[in-house]
């Protein structure tokens, strides 16, 4: 029987790890009630959640985001740099919705960290201590490099992709130990699983709209079209 573990417990234990070197390799999943689905005269929204009241599914100081911050949808992603399911997103589905949706200005995309275990952790600090518009590449760079990584010798590689970043060893330790930085990662977990019970990654919430696991870009483009009208 798998201990219950809340979301702060876990980024924390993992924090911790990464941060000594031990790396943390290891998986994590809690299991809690879900949303109940709400009725909807839209079958584009049939069988999803009612939307949730919370001010986490807006645009939030400190946010990364990625589009027009006036467009209408607020499409915010809880992933874990690990995750082989949020890098498929990002590489198959996630190009045509910037295309689509985000270039356009009617979507913009908000990537919030729920690591999964340590060499997320050490991702996620790298990914915030290069620059904010560096991030995006950055945040992709290593989605596309999991397999060289997401393992107990993870620093070394991250290492080397943070000098390529042009940031030196003992700046990428700085990292690693960055408070403030470790402080965000902790609370966006918490907050995520406060607001909107996450259990796994990817989790998404558009416009307070919770939408579990991998999806197809059809998939959110039915809800971006049903949404639209509802959002202008």
């Amino acid at each position: 029987m798998e201990a219950m573990l809340n979301a702060r417990n876990l980024v924390i234990g993992v924090v911790a790890l990464a941060v000594v070197g031990v790396g943390g390799f290891y998986g994590w999943t809690h299991y809690g009630p879900g949303a109940v689905p709400a009725l909807s005269d839209d079958p584009a929204l049939a069988g999803l959640p009612a939307p949730v009241d919370s001010p986490f599914a807006k645009v939030m100081d400190g946010d990364m985001v990625l589009g027009d911050a006036n467009a209408p949808i607020t499409f915010i992603e809880y992933s874990s740099l690990s995750c082989p399911h949020c890098a498929r997103h990002h590489k198959e589905v996630l190009p045509e919705i910037k295309k689509n949706y985000i270039d356009t200005g009617k979507v913009k995309l908000v990537v919030r960290d729920f690591p999964l275990n340590g060499p997320a952790v050490q991702a996620s600090l790298l990914a915030h201590c290069v620059s904010p518009l560096a991030y995006w590449g950055m945040t992709e760079q290593l989605f596309a490099t999991q397999a060289q990584w997401v393992n107990d010798q993870s620093l070394p590689v991250l290492a080397s992709m943070a000098a390529a970043a042009g940031i030196n060893g003992q700046d990428f330790q700085q990292c690693l130990n960055d408070k403030a930085a470790k402080d965000k990662i902790i609370a966006s977990a918490e907050n995520a699983d406060k607001a909107f019970k996450v259990d796994s990654t990817p989790t998404f919430v558009v416009n307070g709209i919770v939408v579990k696991g991998e999806k197809t870009y059809a998939d959110f483009a039915k809800i971006f079209d049903a949404l639209a009208p509802k959002a202008n």
